[in-house]
């Protein structure tokens, strides 16, 4: 039987996405050898951009006799995925594996304001179809040089600092411009001119790193901090992971989940945002036994389950294709 797999590989050295469809493409074919499975690639799809059906952020697994498909995307807005107009057909897709942040308020909110846009499907059965899986880092090498950090790591030696770094567009902005504690630093990341490693270990040496929610809650910080042992101080997490990332366990929950109503991120009160977050620092911030222990937390978490070859083994296992009959 032939099998489709609709996907733009590329050949983007270290990155983490890239990577881990072409480990989970190989994956299938050692799983599943009765198979036959084709690429397909469409350029016109192309000009739609990460979010339409053949692109190098998502994969579709598809049975071209039913139609049927499985897709696994990591790109950062869920709702392109139910658009018609960029090559998506929601009734025939029978599983979506996504790691970003989908919650089940934000969707019955959103098809309800789309009800008379016939581009937009809803799924009566979403609960059936969803099925989260662990987002990861930029990039998936260096692991060695990850633990050595993590295991070097003595929160007592570090800058007794909290920082951020990262593109500060509006919105975050308006998170950062009411703070006033100097123990909060953040620098605006311009351009990607500095190398991968380079940047963990700048982050390493502070106290702990301040996330914040960008194109969907969860940013490649978080699982990089995961990895090397840095406590993240961020907004409460409202993704469902198959194994829960607890608050104040695995990270630092400063304030509400960010919400993404219109598909870019909101909160209520920026200047409550602020008073959370240097409230909650300063309660943490000299408390090194238990920034370790929120150390020790996330970076098992991670080595459970964001290494690559965990997370393919983990969506594998969870994909049937007998659901594409």
């Amino acid at each position: 039987m032939q099998i489709q797999i609709r996907h733009h590989f590329r050949d983007i050295e270290g990155y983490y996405v890239s990577y881990f469809f072409k480990l989970l493409r190989k994956n299938l074919e050692i799983k599943y050898p009765e198979y036959e499975f084709q690429n397909i690639l469409d350029p016109k799809y192309e000009n739609f951009g990460y979010g339409g059906i053949h692109s190098c952020m998502s994969m579709s697994i598809i049975n071209p006799e039913s139609g049927k498909y499985i897709v696994i995307s990591f790109f950062d807005n869920w709702k392109y995925h139910f658009m018609r107009h960029i090559g998506w057909e929601p009734n025939k897709m029978v599983k979506f594996f996504y790691p970003g942040g989908f919650n089940y308020i934000d969707y019955y909110n959103w098809m309800s304001s789309q009800k008379d846009n016939p581009d937009v499907v809803k799924l009566e059965n979403i609960e059936q179809v969803y099925c989260s899986f662990f987002y990861g880092p930029m990039d998936h090498r260096f692991q060695n040089e990850i633990t050595e950090l993590y295991m070097n790591r003595n929160s007592k030696e570090t800058i007794p600092k909290m920082f951020f770094k990262g593109w500060l567009w509006d919105f975050r902005e308006k998170l950062l411009v009411n703070i006033k504690d100097e123990s909060i630093e953040w620098k605006e990341k311009r351009e990607q001119q500095s190398p991968y490693l380079k940047y963990l270990q700048e982050l390493s040496v502070y106290r702990a790193a301040l996330s914040l929610p960008g194109g969907t809650e969860v940013c490649n910080r978080d699982i990089e901090c995961f990895a090397a042992g840095i406590p993240v101080l961020r907004p409460f997490l409202n993704i469902n992971y198959p194994e829960p990332l607890i608050p104040n366990y695995h990270y630092i929950s400063c304030y509400t989940d960010c919400k993404y109503w219109d598909g870019n991120p909101t909160y209520l009160s920026y200047e409550d945002f602020s008073k959370s977050v240097e409230y909650y620092w300063s309660i943490v911030k000299d408390n090194h036994e238990y920034l370790d222990f929120v150390s020790k937390n996330a970076r098992k978490w991670y080595i459970d389950n964001c290494t690559i070859q965990n997370n393919v083994d983990y969506v594998l296992n969870q994909i049937t294709m007998g659901d594409l009959v």
